[in-house]
């Protein structure tokens, strides 16, 4: 209880809350590791990011615990 991971979300609506989010996805990146940074390399273009937290099994917390979608553009 009360533990979790974020995953990083790129250019992906925000997901169903009750479900698992997939692994394996090139735009869903899983921090399982206790990681606390990463580098995207992206081409030049308008990308959206959004952090998810979820649980051991990739469901999202409930209530949700995830940030605002932001929106960054690549030059």
């Amino acid at each position: 209880p009360d533990t979790g991971h974020h995953h990083l979300l790129v250019n992906r609506a925000t997901p169903v809350m009750t479900e698992p989010l997939p692994s394996g996805e090139p735009d869903l990146l899983h921090f399982g590791g206790g990681q606390t940074e990463t580098t995207l390399t992206l081409e030049p273009g308008q990308y959206t990011l959004q952090m998810v937290l979820g649980d051991q099994d990739h469901v999202p917390h409930d209530p949700p615990v995830m940030s605002e979608t932001v929106t960054v553009t690549v030059k």
